[in-house]
């Protein structure tokens, strides 16, 4: 808590001015001056952290349905084709699964490690951004591994001599990667707007009487 104090010479208009000039700079909130906006700091970091960790689990059980999906739908392809007569079909579910089974164990590794989120708006804030730099990091990965998938279907059609398999890992790849791109995107944007709320309830301002006229706080 910082609390600023003008000194008695200074006249109320030129606080009014400053408080006018905060309020264009820095987007401060004073539907209510002389008390706190709102519910308290602690009840809100509470209520944010709440919705941080129904998120996080969201996100982890999409994960791992999809993962599931995946492995089960391609270890059926992989049952019923053959390797050499229907290359492309079985290399697709072997990649398929594969993939699957590693998202689907990704996603229950992190529901069981995961502990409740901090309820205090530091740590939050501090869980909130690590949660969201990773799911950036996870579309650049997404885009990647679909980019990797066409580079391999289209090099299959330039003679190479295992076609169903290039063919097969590179359309599973891109499957995989749109399919993750579109997950870890619902995630992130979500996060993005709880990351904009915490810091904008970060720093609040209040006024009110003091002895030697009115007294600024800025709490952070």
């Amino acid at each position: 808590m910082t609390s600023v104090k003008p000194p008695a010479s200074v006249p109320p208009s030129a606080i009014a001015a400053v408080l006018g000039a905060l309020l264009l700079l820095g987007g401060l909130d004073t539907k209510v001056l002389g008390q706190s906006r709102g519910a308290s700091h602690d009840s809100l970091a509470q209520v944010q952290s709440a919705q941080f960790g129904d998120a996080r689990r969201a996100h982890l059980w999409r994960v791992g349905a999809w993962g599931g999906v995946n492995a089960l739908g391609g270890l059926a392809l992989v049952w019923a084709s053959s390797r050499s007569a229907q290359s492309t079909r079985w290399h697709f579910g072997a990649m398929s699964a594969g993939w699957g089974l590693v998202n689907a164990g990704i996603a229950a590794g992190g529901l069981l490690a995961s502990g409740p989120p901090p309820a205090e708006a530091g740590p939050l804030l501090a869980a909130e951004r690590q949660f969201h730099d990773v799911l950036l990091l996870n579309l650049g990965l997404n885009v990647a591994y679909s980019a990797v998938g066409a580079t391999m279907l289209g090099a299959s059609y330039y003679g190479i001599d295992t076609v169903g398999r290039w063919r097969g890992f590179g359309t599973s790849l891109i499957l995989q990667g749109a399919g993750l791109l579109v997950l870890d995107g619902i995630a992130f944007w979500a996060s993005r707007g709880r990351l904009s709320s915490l810091l904008d309830a970060g720093v609040q301002l209040s006024v009110h009487p003091a002895p030697t006229g009115l007294a600024l706080t800025l709490q952070f």
